[in-house]
């Protein structure tokens, strides 16, 4: 009972000393004393009594329920007090490392080195690039100065390699000149006109039969020397033991070398061979809707073997078709009928094998192979490799026509 009535002492003396430092502290605001006092003019502290309900009072005694509300509306939160007394304990409170740090250096403090390396940071952001990019060319650059210390020394401005002299040096170091593009403008059945780039056939098949990388990949029942089948039509029907290996095994090879060749009767067949092409055409787009779409035409020899026809340095792209539906609405189909829409293809296809044709009616063309011979080459074309839509529009077929394969001759 004694320890009852000291905790509830304790209680109203704290409440009474917040409440004279809250006025303390803000002398120009009222505060309610709103601090219960049981205690009597002496300062002797009384406790409750329960007083019985008297049915005779004269009105003046309040419920008990009443007051208790009372009290708690008017006494001052617990968690205010809470606040209050930590923000008093925050006041002084330091923290245990009382040593502030060095002050940071300025960028003069970085080696050439290092900002180097900084301003290849901001250059790789600048572009879009990430941590391989920079690792790249930073292993580049370290690979080349240890080769030679001057090999980016530029004593003036004559002696700057930027991007447009490092191709025209390569392209004139490698004989590459011939590989440029040229730009032919075609005019279609509505007036407008679009560009067809064409690339020299005989310089993209010398790059590709002077790449030692390639020309070893010669299929096996060719004769590297001829460039003709081994055997022949009739030992390759008559003989039950006879292997089918590669597109040299086929009837079509022998008629296409009869066709386009001289007989070997009358020619040496060292210094004038078949030059067979296989040609793929696709059109490729990159948007949703086909508006940025192009159709590449690319051409690999024929007498290469399977294995190198499925890498990229065996073929060459000798033409590109623009999109000829480029502004005519959704897919092309806004007022263009069928029969314009197709001169129009094949009038672009035209220009696009201009330089083939060109090639093959002037006889072919000289190539010097591996021994110095001057060799000259008797272009045709093999086979046609692409879509059933692109290889119908090329010939001029329907596409519901009843084809059974996907490349036609």
């Amino acid at each position: 009972m004694g320890e009852s009535y000291a905790t509830q002492l304790e209680y109203q003396q704290s409440l009474q000393q917040m409440n004279e430092q809250m006025i303390h502290q803000h002398p120009d605001v009222e505060f309610e004393t709103n601090i219960h006092n049981d205690h009597d003019d002496d300062g002797a502290y009384q406790p409750e009594v329960e007083e019985e309900d008297n049915e005779h009072d004269d009105g003046a005694h309040q419920p008990e329920e009443e007051e208790e509300e009372r009290d708690e509306s008017e006494s001052i939160p617990l968690d205010y007090i809470e606040k209050m007394q930590r923000y008093d304990d925050m006041k002084n409170k330091q923290p245990l490392d009382r040593e502030a740090p060095q002050p940071s250096k300025s960028g003069n403090s970085f080696s050439a080195k290092a900002l180097a390396r900084i301003e290849l940071l901001k250059i790789v952001q600048k572009y879009g690039g990430g941590e391989a990019m920079f690792d790249s060319i930073e292993t580049w650059a370290t690979h080349w100065t240890d080769m030679q210390a001057d090999v980016f020394n530029t004593d003036n401005k004559a002696h700057k390699w930027p991007r447009k002299k490092t191709l025209e040096h390569v392209k004139e170091a490698l004989n590459l000149n011939n590989l440029e593009p040229n730009i032919h403008s075609v005019e279609l059945h509505d007036d407008r006109k679009v560009s067809v780039p064409v690339v020299d056939f005989p310089s993209s098949m010398r790059s590709i039969l002077d790449d030692p990388r390639v020309i070893k990949h010669i299929m096996k029942g060719l004769d590297p020397e001829t460039f003709r089948p081994l055997l022949t039509q009739d030992q390759l029907m008559k003989d039950p033991d006879a292997i089918i290996l590669d597109k040299d095994s086929g009837y079509l090879y022998w008629d296409g070398i009869n066709l386009h060749c001289p007989d070997s009767s009358s020619c040496d067949e060292t210094l004038i061979r078949p030059f067979p092409v296989i040609i793929h055409i696709d059109k490729s787009h990159s948007d949703l809707f086909g508006n940025l779409a192009v159709a590449p035409i690319q051409v690999m020899p024929a007498m290469l073997d399977v294995d190198i026809q499925q890498q990229v340095k065996a073929w060459r792209q000798i033409a590109t078709i623009p999109n000829l539906s480029s502004g005519k609405g959704k897919d092309g189909k806004k007022t263009t009928d069928a029969i314009n829409k197709l001169k129009d293809y094949h009038k672009v296809l035209d220009v696009a094998l201009s330089s083939f044709k060109e090639t093959y009616e002037n006889g072919g063309f000289y190539w010097k192979d591996q021994k110095g011979r001057n060799v000259l080459l008797k272009p045709y074309i093999h086979c046609v490799v692409g879509d059933m839509a692109g290889v119908n529009e090329m010939v001029g077929h329907y596409n519901n026509c009843q084809a059974n394969c996907l490349i036609k001759d």
